[in-house]
């Protein structure tokens, strides 16, 4: 029996490596699982009820306080070229940014980004809107702050890593000024993610300081940024978003 089981482990070990992005994989599997569910939907009923019930539309948000509807947009999407794009987005950023904040700020990041996002699109947008561009937009943001932050111990390779990152947001925003794009969304998660890695994301270096472990698999590169800045980057973001909302839309409030 115990020969079994070590088998078992070894090989389950060799099909899925230790550095496996599981968060990345579980967010685009989520995501096309909610697709295929919209595509059913509307197969059998005519309707696209994931869509229905998660869409962001902003007045339903403002004057039923809908406020799942902050969120559940990143998870639908509107045809097989908006979520391929999108999902294309996740593989690409996804596993590299995983491996350098680790598991759960990673996920911290993506929904952050997509919370500040919709907000912002809220706040700016009465049209409805939905896709995981929200949260992209805010791993193309942590993409660029991690590596500028970072650019002097990081060197030569920060400072073209963040320029690519900048090169492709610009790239993006420009695209997003087609009609039917949410612009405002883009911004937002932009935003979103750049303010959560400023405050939260990976600090390295040599200096002294106790360094934290976050999961990341890079270990070569000591973070020397305290658990509480990260959950304190995290409030600051959904506080500064969901501020500007209901100091424009104070009926927002359910009291």
């Amino acid at each position: 029996m115990n020969q079994v089981r070590i088998s078992s482990h070894y090989r389950w070990r060799r099909l899925l490596p230790p550095d496996f992005p599981w968060v990345s994989a579980l967010l685009g599997g989520l995501t096309v699982l909610v697709y295929l569910g919209q595509v059913l939907s509307e197969m059998i009923f005519g309707v696209d009820f994931p869509a229905l019930w998660g869409v962001k539309f902003s007045p339903w948000i403002i004057q039923q306080h809908q406020y799942w509807r902050l969120l559940t947009p990143m998870f639908l999407h509107a045809g097989l070229i908006h979520i391929g794009l999108n999902m294309w987005g996740l593989y690409v950023l996804g596993p590299t940014l995983e491996q350098l904040l680790g598991p759960w700020r990673f996920a911290l990041l993506y929904f952050v980004s997509a919370y500040a996002g919709n907000a912002l699109s809220t706040l700016l947008s009465s049209g409805a809107s939905l896709g995981a561009s929200t949260a992209i937009f805010g791993l193309l943001g942590a993409y660029f702050v991690i590596f500028y932050v970072n650019r002097d111990y990081l060197g030569a390779y920060a400072r073209r890593a963040a320029n690519q990152a900048l090169f492709w947001i610009v790239v993006n925003l420009v695209w997003s000024l087609q009609g039917r794009i949410d612009l405002w969304g883009h911004v937002g998660g932009l935003l979103g993610g750049a303010l959560f890695s400023l405050m939260g994301g990976p600090v390295w270096g040599d200096f002294g300081g106790k360094v934290y472990d976050y999961g990341a698999r890079l270990l070569a590169l000591r973070d020397h940024r305290p658990y509480r800045d990260v959950a304190l980057a995290a409030l600051v973001t959904v506080g500064v978003f969901s501020g500007l909302l209901i100091w424009r839309y104070p009926q927002i409030l359910p009291f």
